[in-house]
């Protein structure tokens, strides 16, 4: 009897377990995951990365690259303000916490676990390149406090902090691709990398881009960072060839698509080429004089000039031109470039029409406002400018001239890559209404690239006439319209304005609520030659920032609506010089911007 009640009592312990073992089992569903192969992450993750377009709505007009009729123009280009209770310029803040978030997290820490270390270091590299540009457009945010569970409120933390754990994250990223992978990935690397391939020395020097970027941005802080640029950079890209971009399959669907394509037509109409990049594409910078009206054109032509053709402006620029048939008549002259003045509808948008294109007139469109058209995360030419302008800074004018002409030619293949081949739309009577494509075969653009490379903007320039000007200008160039680190740039230099004995603008030298002063194009400290605020006292200006801006230009976005002036609006406050919600938030200097510790 003894044994039937231990025999019966093993037999329910065994069925409950048994029973509890299936029961847990649901969370294992098959159908369902709690746990997937960080591989499988990887794909979408990368995919957010059109979250730096959605900014570029924001800061490509506050830099001048688009003008035009759109609501971000005049709130951004124009008023340098913001759209209230909007997440309008928060999508990258988004992107970074949200869409990448705990994703990017697990691919970093379950490829450490598994083994595999390449997928690790991508990771890591990603999460450096996207923490970069977050804390460049934003300033403060939450770091330490970012991927905490359970807490219901976030607090904020330097710029200065944040762009050191960028540094920390690439290094981290270097190392992890150093290391031999232990295991097989289950899907192919070459699959879910949507920018390699899986080719594990290219993200390596990707991360050394990573930190030539980040030691450039800092460089006002510590003269010490343009060695480290400079370092970085004779690691990063070899070549164009090294380019890192997104791939799209451009299925027909917006979501497989270039944000700047044909099908998802964001630009259409409403963004444009502004007049100012516009001129220096074309040498036809302006000269103001003392009343701020034109007066014949600047002496300060330093991309180009009226005599000369840059050929990187037909593929950059639209033109409602029709298209040679004979290549060898494309020269200077043939294609006019009509850039628009802010706020104004565009005369010519950048499929060369001035109706939003469509596949009758467009097809899938040309150069980067293709549906399928490669996004550029950084370039060749970038990391070289990067490295020309460290140079330059440290003194070493001849090497600065060497890599500057190195990033130049690295530019030309960087846009000849992405060159369309053209097909001439015709109507009923045989004429030409429109082009499917460029407007120049990539033979011609070699032909005409190597007559511009030969010039005296180039390697015929003296070295007594090279300066920082050069250097900032065609990297201004050579980042349209696709990148958001020209704002970094441009507020590095501080927009050119006239600045106060601490080497920061301050208000009455700089600006008041009316105008804004910029520095004299003759001014040798005068970076962007021509390049004018839409408060500045020159005519197709003359535009009053938003009255809470109190006469300062945009020096950052604000964070994402929805989720912090929504639900950590505390930590917002505590912000300092100016306050998180401060009407006048945008106009606080990030740290990098300023001199000093």
């Amino acid at each position: 009897m003894r044994k039937l009640t231990i025999s019966l009592v093993l037999l329910l312990v065994i069925g409950f377990s048994s029973c509890t073992k299936t029961w847990l089992d649901v969370n294992k569903n098959v159908d369902s995951p709690d746990w997937v192969n960080p591989i499988l992450r990887l794909g979408p993750v990368l995919a957010s990365y059109e979250g730096i377009a959605y900014d570029l709505r924001a800061v490509a007009p506050m830099v001048e690259y688009f003008s035009g009729n759109s609501t971000y123009v005049s709130t951004y280009g124009v008023s340098h303000s913001y759209f209230a209770g909007s997440d309008a310029g928060g999508e990258c803040w988004r992107m970074s916490y949200w869409l990448q978030g705990m994703n990017l997290e697990n691919i970093i820490n379950d490829g450490r676990s598994l083994g595999q270390f390449k997928l690790a270091g991508i990771g890591l590299t990603i999460k450096a390149y996207s923490w970069h540009i977050l804390a460049s457009l934003h300033g403060d945010l939450p770091v330490k406090d970012a991927y905490v569970a359970g807490l219901l409120s976030h607090n904020y933390d330097t710029q200065d902090y944040a762009f050191s754990m960028v540094r920390t994250w690439a290094r981290q990223a270097i190392v992890e691709l150093e290391k031999t992978d232990n295991t097989v990935y289950p899907t192919s690397i070459a699959t879910a990398d949507l920018v390699y391939k899986g080719d594990g020395a290219k993200w390596k020097k990707f991360a050394y881009a990573v930190l030539a970027r980040n030691y450039i941005a800092m460089s006002k802080k510590n003269v010490a960072y343009l060695d480290s640029a400079v370092i970085c950079a004779d690691k990063s890209f070899v070549s164009a060839a090294d380019d890192p971009s997104l791939t799209f399959q451009a299925t027909g669907v917006s979501t497989t698509s270039n944000f700047y394509g044909v099908l998802r037509a964001n630009l259409a109409n409403s963004f444009t080429q502004s007049d100012y990049i516009t001129q220096v594409l074309t040498g036809t910078i302006p000269n103001y004089n003392s009343s701020g009206a034109v007066e014949g054109l600047s002496a300060y032509q330093n991309v180009t000039d009226a005599a000369t053709l840059d050929p990187r402006a037909i593929l950059l620029l639209g033109t409602a031109d029709t298209m040679q048939v004979t290549p060898a008549n494309i020269k200077l002259g043939t294609y006019k470039f009509v850039g628009t003045k802010m706020s104004n509808a565009p005369a010519c948008n950048l499929w060369g029409l001035t109706s939003s294109p469509t596949v009758t007139t467009s097809g899938t469109g040309r150069w980067l406002y293709k549906d399928d058209a490669p996004w550029p995360l950084s370039s060749f030419a970038e990391i070289q400018f990067i490295k020309a302008e460290a140079l330059f800074l440290k003194g070493l004018k001849a090497e600065s001239l060497a890599a500057f002409k190195i990033a130049v030619a690295g530019h030309m293949d960087f846009v000849k890559r992405m060159i369309v081949p053209a097909t001439l739309v015709k109507n009923s009577t045989n004429k030409q209404t429109s082009v499917i494509g460029d407007k120049i075969t990539s033979a011609r653009f070699t032909e005409l690239a190597t007559d511009y490379l030969n010039s005296k903007f180039v390697n015929a320039m003296p070295l007594a006439d090279f300066t920082l000007s050069h250097i900032m200008m065609q990297k201004y160039v050579a980042l349209f319209p696709w990148s958001l680190d020209t704002w970094n740039d441009m507020r590095r230099y501080h927009y050119d304005l006239v600045l106060g004995t601490g080497g920061v603008p301050v208000t009455g030298t700089s600006w008041t609520t009316e105008v804004v002063y910029h520095k004299a194009d003759s001014n040798p400290d005068r970076v962007y030659k021509g390049f004018f605020l839409p408060a500045a006292d020159v005519i197709d200006r003359r535009t009053k920032f938003a009255t809470t801006n109190l006469g300062s230009p945009c020096y950052r976005l604000r964070p994402r609506y929805n989720s912090e002036y929504m639900w950590n609006l505390p930590s917002l406050k505590k912000l300092l010089p100016i306050a998180g919600d401060a009407e006048n938030y945008q106009c606080s200097m990030p740290w990098f911007t300023t001199p000093g510790n």
